[in-house]
């Protein structure tokens, strides 16, 4: 990590669209996950102690369990000048990118509450930094019930909603827009980086710990952002994709780079609109070292919007957490952590495959 930090850089310039490759992954914003079980053994997973991490050390109390502190959120608008946004749904052509963000970060107060608290005093200490990617048709917002278990455990997340591929397009998403979206999240990450001292969300946000994620379309955007070599951001230490997979003509990009971050990727094996063996070619594509987490029934879109409420969104959202505790806060418990919440669900809901 030391090595790809020392090189790191900003790609901002604009990607050239593969058409043929983005008209198969146009991702519904309605679904059903599906129930149909089958038994299968989890694999035993190799190690992550000698993926790469950020060097920043953990902090004693770093690491936190889910619950840990109450929510607070922040509705920010974080603008790109340098890009413009494409005319769309008869609206003309803009001369910037603008994106609209929820933030949710660990907050003084009841920890008892499953509300998230508007504007609410920040609890001390530095933590991870997560950006994470929306599907075609949705928004940050949708993603709540996840994002704010990670926030509850100590991270920052900014949750932005896309100009072009949201529930609040003008007429209908505009898939291709994807090949702006890896630069809107090093936008993303500018902006928090750039914080200006005394603004409390400064204080919170460690800006040598810093994961993606994101669902379907947003998945695609992540894998985009952590290993694509044309767009990729080398500030970016962890990635974790839902239902999506890399595009190596992505902005001309080619194959990915094999020095990326680790990857924790998480698929259903019914699902009908990103394919289920898109995954494998996804981690296959980057190389180790992966996780694939395959949901057992799953399907496109509940899994992943449903929190904790129901066995898949259970594994989504803490084997997600674990992960970025191992990678992000170099915690020693975090793979087994990954491990148990997918034996614990059960292997009629959840396998768990490792690449080293």
């Amino acid at each position: 990590m030391n090595q790809r930090r020392s090189q790191r850089s900003i790609r901002r310039s604009a990607a050239v669209v593969v058409a043929a490759l983005l008209g198969t992954v146009a991702c519904s914003a309605t679904g059903a996950t599906s129930v149909a079980k089958s038994v299968a053994s989890t694999s035993t997973p190799a190690s992550l102690s000698t993926a790469p991490t950020s060097t920043s050390p953990t902090k004693a109390g770093d690491v936190h369990d889910a619950g840990s502190f109450a929510v607070g959120s922040r509705q920010v608008t974080v603008v790109d000048d340098s890009r413009s946004t494409d005319a769309w749904g008869g609206r003309p052509e803009l001369p910037q990118r603008t994106l609209p963000t929820q933030v949710l970060y660990p907050a003084e107060g009841d920890t008892e509450s499953p509300e998230v608290t508007p504007n609410a005093t920040p609890a001390d200490g530095r933590w991870p930094l997560v950006v994470f990617s929306h599907g075609r048709g949705g928004t940050g917002p949708a993603y709540v019930n996840t994002l704010k278990v990670w926030a509850s455990a100590g991270y920052v997340v900014l949750a932005p909603t896309f100009p072009l591929t949201s529930a609040e397009t003008p007429g209908t998403p505009k898939t291709d827009d994807l090949v702006n979206q890896p630069a809107d999240v090093s936008r993303l990450i500018d902006w928090a980086t750039d914080l200006p001292a005394e603004e409390p969300l400064a204080r919170q946000i460690d800006t040598e710990r810093i994961g993606v994620a994101g669902h379907s379309l947003g998945g695609f955007t992540s894998l985009a952002v952590g290993y694509n070599p044309k767009v990729r951001d080398d500030r970016v230490d962890a990635v974790a994709e839902w239902a999506g997979s890399y595009l190596p003509g992505l902005a001309d990009g080619g194959a990915p780079v094999q020095d990326g971050p680790p990857l924790l990727a998480i698929h259903g094996d019914a699902d009908g609109t990103v394919p289920y063996a898109l995954a494998q070619n996804a981690v296959d594509a980057v190389g180790p070292p992966w996780r694939l987490i395959t949901l057992v029934g799953g399907e496109h879109i509940p899994p992943y919007v449903t929190g904790t409420a129901d066995p898949y969104g259970e594994v989504v959202t803490d084997a997600t957490l674990a992960f970025f505790d191992a990678t992000l806060k170099a915690d020693p418990t975090g793979q087994a952590r990954l491990e148990r919440v997918v034996s614990q669900a059960g292997a009629d809901v959840a396998i768990l495959n490792t690449g080293e």
